[in-house]
């Protein structure tokens, strides 16, 4: 029997503590990666500079340990044509997302080129054989599961975030049914993210900023507040972007939806400033290392 267990990676707070735990706690490798293990991160091309930073230090951890550690840049070719970073998509395709919008960009930038590299690295570290049909090039990772168990994937969400978890299994591909089973250790160790910090703490290590791309529609006003003060050069290109899927879909009225759904990205950043203009750059500092708005997607 070969058990497998994938971390998948997203370099905030919770995934960080998830790796410090696999690596520093004996009893947390017995029950969640008794057998071989890999950290997989999927790079949506919009990150901030300190989760980039953060990559490379866990990245340095992992090797300093023997812990096999992929980071999904765009050049490996993972990422689909369509989807090969979230500017790059909004620039392309005259669309700047939108609050009134199903998220689709987690899925498109993180969660499909994970397994598009998992099916590949399982085929090639374990003889499966590496055919399409019928699961659409992830026949692997189905042979896999048949020959040695599912594929034990390790999310971070934390106890605080019940909601992200479940709910759509019936609506998964088949190959995913069949082949993966989604483990959420700090769930069921009742961690939430305060518990996180606190662990992180206690090891000595830094804390980094939760993961999430800088021009998310799904931020709050003080984030985009936090864009404007520490990120501006990222800000005004997000109005660009804005801007033009605009006037290039003028022709729609009063379909042609915002960032925000009706109000733009500069009348929501006044409306910002009004509400949260007095706190100090320390305030939203310490807003922005306890919020993430990738919280609104579910694993």
């Amino acid at each position: 029997m070969t058990d497998l267990a994938v971390l998948s990676f997203g370099a905030g707070q919770d995934s960080t503590a998830l790796l410090h735990l696999y690596i520093r706690d004996p009893e947390f490798r017995a029950r969640y990666a008794p057998g071989d293990f890999v950290v997989v991160q999927s790079d949506p091309g919009n990150e901030h500079n300190e989760t980039y930073e953060h990559t490379r230090n866990m990245r340095a951890l992992c090797d300093r340990h023997g812990v096999e550690f992929w980071f999904l840049t765009r050049d490996l070719g993972f990422h689909s044509d369509k989807w090969p970073g979230l500017v790059e998509f909004y620039k392309r395709t005259n669309t700047c997302g939108s609050k009134a919008f199903r998220k689709v960009c987690t899925d498109k930038l993180k969660l499909s080129p994970i397994y598009k590299w998992l099916s590949q690295w399982v085929a090639k570290g374990y003889g499966m054989p590496d055919y399409g049909h019928p699961y659409k090039g992830k026949t692997p990772l189905v042979e896999f599961a048949e020959r040695y168990g599912k594929i034990q994937m390790l999310i971070g969400i934390g106890a605080d975030e019940g909601k992200r978890v479940g709910g759509n299994e019936d609506k998964l591909p088949k190959w995913q049914r069949l082949s993966v089973k989604k483990v959420y250790p700090l769930i069921d160790m009742g961690m939430d993210r305060a518990k996180c910090q606190e662990y992180l703490r206690g090891i000595g290590e830094i804390i980094p900023l939760p993961s999430n791309c800088k021009i998310c529609p799904f931020l709050s006003e003080q984030e985009l507040l936090w864009l404007y003060r520490f990120c501006p050069d990222d800000y005004y290109e997000w109005v660009g972007i804005e801007a033009a899927k605009l006037k290039a879909n003028e022709h729609m009225g009063n379909k042609n939806l915002t960032v925000w759904g009706k109000k733009t990205l500069p009348e929501v950043l006044v409306q910002a400033q009004e509400k949260y203009g007095h706190w100090s750059e320390s305030r939203l500092m310490e807003y922005k290392y306890s919020h993430g708005h990738c919280l609104m997607s579910k694993y």
